[in-house]
């Protein structure tokens, strides 16, 4: 009777208490995941906006803890890779845009008028780096963390995606003119993966940093400034995430972009484009299909926010190289 009695509650452990222990186990995980990415996100804008300091390392802890002799701890992999193996072509398209990782930012207006300076246009396209961190849960659907293009994001299942924290977008509208704040962060350093019980620590270096600006590059023939077109375009993995976030922003300061462009749309128009993996182009209505996020986890993906009659636009222009320490914590 006596063992019966154990074996009944032993039972009772094995089936009801020990997955809700793992659970809290990998919630655990989860929450410490999302709380390092964070932290490394806020000292890398602290080092190239703030000019915080310019070197400093965050732990990742990449284990769950375990329950004795009953479950072994769900165990992480932490990966820096390599945004843009193949590099562009001549033209600035990607060899590979399945698989590319990149940020492009320009400034540009029509022809000057007569009388004026030249224009002085603006573009700057850079492969970046990413880090992505990968906790394959027993108890909860696989979570998928990527830092990239100074956006973290988290993709879990096929179709659940959000942006955690965006990346610097700051679009106003006023009675002097559409003003625009953004920013360009290249991710440096040699790629590599880790996976093991423990942690692993990442350090962030701050190679340079400049704030690029539309001041004096878009004259009139008195000298006042004109309006211009902007375009800010990301290669990324986690695109519903990434659209939805550039969506609403853009929405909640602009209002609805217009159903069609006049041929000098004025301040206020902007239009959110994507690029997918079979190389074709098209409009994307929010929020993406769910066969676009389906596939977005493993293939990275173009979009490009244009934002018309834009008065004024300044734009954090950073590297900061990325590194695993050597061995744990």
């Amino acid at each position: 009777m006596a063992l019966l009695v154990f074996f009944a509650l032993f039972g009772v452990f094995l089936t009801q208490y020990l997955p809700l222990w793992m659970e809290q186990n990998e919630s655990q995980l989860s929450n410490q995941a999302q709380a390092s990415l964070s932290t490394l996100k806020s000292g890398v804008d602290d080092q190239y906006i703030l000019g915080g300091i310019p070197s400093y390392s965050v732990p990742f802890t990449l284990a769950s803890q375990s329950v004795p002799l009953l479950a072994q701890p769900t165990i992480g992999t932490i990966a820096y890779l390599a945004g843009c193996p193949d590099g562009f072509y001549a033209n600035g398209t990607p060899r590979q845009p399945s698989f590319c990782d990149f940020d492009r930012l320009s400034y540009t207006a029509g022809k000057a008028p007569t009388g004026a300076p030249p224009n002085q246009n603006y573009s700057q396209t850079a492969t970046t780096n990413y880090l992505v961190l990968s906790l394959p849960n027993r108890y909860y659907p696989t979570v998928t963390y990527f830092f990239e293009s100074d956006g973290l994001a988290a993709a879990q299942s096929s179709v659940h995606q959000a942006m955690l924290f965006p990346p610097p977008l700051n679009i106003s509208r006023s009675v002097s003119g559409l003003a625009v704040q953004s920013s360009l962060l290249v991710l440096l350093g040699s790629p590599s993966t880790f996976s093991g019980a423990g942690s692993k620590a990442v350090t962030s270096s701050l190679v340079t940093s400049t704030t690029v600006s539309s001041n004096g590059r878009f004259l009139t023939s008195t000298g006042a400034s004109r309006t211009f077109t902007m375009a800010l375009t990301l290669g990324v993995h986690d695109i519903c995430g990434w659209y939805n976030s550039l969506y609403n922003t853009t929405l909640t300061a602009l209002g609805p972009a217009p159903s069609t462009l006049k041929s000098n749309p004025g301040p206020g128009n902007w239009t959110l484009s994507g690029s997918w993996a079979s190389g074709s182009s098209a409009t994307v209505a929010p929020p993406p299909s769910s066969a676009v996020c389906a596939s977005s986890v493993t293939q990275v993906y173009d979009l490009t926010l244009t934002l018309y009659g834009v008065s004024y636009a300044a734009s954090f222009v950073a590297q900061v190289q990325l590194a695993f320490n050597q061995g744990g914590l």
